[in-house]
């Protein structure tokens, strides 16, 4: 969830009149912080140890313990938040920080360089502490899945593998937000500037537009070496009419199994591979695949996202100056819950879109073809939609959904209270994406009715743009009622 954790990390380094409803001095809510950092840490400590006494146990039970493990570890995100929810809003960690990490500036209290970062320390630190804990359970679960444990990480490699994601996912982002805090609270006469203001979100999608070019070294990733499933791609790419920069190999010694798109224009645009996906997915799955990928360019869902993503943060950041509010955290807090539905409620849909068109990128002229052969002619441009590609395209879904969850699941073993409670946490972790097995039955609801697909279309091209009117026209009202000056401002 990137995007939310963003969100939520930079709420915890704002400026606010944070709370400390226990009154508790800075050295006691140091001390209740550190121990609610190690409930989730011993949580991990118990996923790790149960995970290689069961595997030990009973090796045959893999599957079932994979699929169990991979259901408890996914519950942990909201276990490590509100943790930290409870330190920060509860033992007024967030108070001690700002009340106690000063320096003197002109005869002045203020906060140091950098020192709001000290807010969400504790959620770095359960994470850091679940990456190390965890590496025995993984490595013991990908060998099991496998037959060898020596193709997997080292626990140095691990760690460095889950650092370099949230460097470049997360810390980037909140790092550069800190950075201008820090500046503005050093150097206010400069930040105060208009030029500045102006400068500064001018520079947003600049940063946004050359970020691939930091991909590549920070993920440590490679160009797909020459062979046939470059050719093939390549081939594809060109049938698709689809320009890009490279096509990436992402090494993660077999854990993830993905592949995505990162670019907004070619070329600065970059199709990115894990290794574990180009080794397990057969030529065609894996045609369908970058399919998909291409269906988010053709359909430009990257530059839809970033139009409204900064439509709704102006609308809100001005919404909250017009309800004259003051405590810029909660601002974020609110932006959260919005992304989260709204946001959320779209990219599904956008998903969807793009498995569509990873249906038609290997799909032949005949809508109810049994089969391709060497013989077969594919469309240009992926105008085609076939029984063949469609059935392709879901298994290749199936087949991804089914190795990042440790070899799959089996449902009928499991008990209705288990299951609801297993699609409610799926669900939530797949808030931009909608569970697998949903997409999957989509696509196949499409060979009984080529019709539903029409409509789809249509459907979400009336929410995605109603959504940018709307948000465009509430965006010109409070600009004429509060004043463009102001919505700068907090900008």
């Amino acid at each position: 969830m990137p995007i939310l954790l963003v969100l939520l990390l930079t709420a915890a380094c704002m400026p606010a009149e944070w709370p400390n409803p226990l009154g508790l001095a800075a050295r006691d809510s140091l001390r209740g912080t550190i121990a609610l950092t190690l409930v989730p840490l011993l949580a991990a400590f118990a996923l790790r140890t149960w995970t290689l006494r069961s595997l030990r146990r009973d090796p045959n039970r893999k599957s079932e313990i994979g699929e169990r493990y991979d259901r408890l570890r996914r519950a942990f995100f909201f276990l490590n938040l509100g943790s930290v929810f409870a330190a920060v809003l509860g033992l007024g960690w967030a108070a001690t920080v700002w009340g106690s990490s000063t320096v003197s500036r002109h005869g002045e209290e203020v906060l140091a360089p950098f020192a709001e970062l000290a807010v969400p320390l504790p959620y770095f630190a359960i994470l850091f502490g679940n990456w190390l804990i965890l590496f025995d359970a993984e490595r013991a679960l990908h060998g099991s899945m496998t037959g060898s444990e020596s193709r997997f990480w080292s626990r140095a490699g691990y760690f460095l593998h889950h650092v370099r994601q949230l460097s470049l996912l997360v810390g980037l982002p909140v790092g550069l937000f800190v950075s201008h805090q820090t500046f503005s609270r050093f150097v206010p006469g400069v930040a105060q500037a208009d030029w500045f203001r102006i400068a500064s979100i001018a520079s947003v999608p600049i940063l946004i537009v050359f970020l691939p070019l930091f991909i590549k070294p920070l993920l440590g990733l490679q160009s797909m070496p020459q062979g046939r499933d470059r050719d093939r791609i390549e081939a594809l790419a060109r049938r698709l009419h689809f320009h890009y920069s490279d096509l990436l190999v992402w090494p993660t010694h077999g854990l993830v199994m993905n592949a995505m798109i990162v670019g907004l224009i070619p070329r600065v645009r970059y199709v990115i591979f894990t290794d574990a996906i180009l080794e397990e997915l057969p030529p065609d799955e894996l045609d369908a695949v970058f399919g998909h990928e291409v269906g988010h360019a053709r359909h430009g869902h990257i530059w839809y996202y970033a139009l409204f993503l900064l439509l709704s943060m102006t609308v809100l950041a001005s919404a909250f100056v017009f309800l004259e509010q003051k405590q810029e955290a909660f601002v974020v807090l609110a932006a959260a819950a919005y992304i989260f539905v709204a946001f959320g409620f779209l990219s599904r849909r956008c998903e969807r879109q793009a498995d569509v068109f990873g249906c038609r990128a290997i799909s032949c002229w005949h809508p109810n073809c049994e089969g391709h052969t060497t013989e077969t002619t594919f469309p240009e441009r992926g105008v085609g939609l076939c029984t063949t590609g469609i059935k392709t395209c879901a298994r290749a879904l199936d087949r991804v959904h089914a190795m990042n969850a440790h070899g799959g699941h089996d449902d009928s073993a499991r008990t209705s209270l288990g299951t609801l409670l297993r699609d409610v946490v799926g669900w939530l972790r797949a808030w931009q994406h909608s569970p697998m097995p949903h997409r999957v039955r989509f696509l196949l609801s499409l060979i009984e009715d080529r019709g539903r697909e029409v409509r789809f279309q249509r459907r979400v091209a009336l929410l995605r743009w109603g959504l940018v009117l709307v948000l465009i026209g509430a965006l010109g009202a409070l600009g004429q009622t509060v004043g463009w000056r102001k919505i700068l401002e907090v900008m």
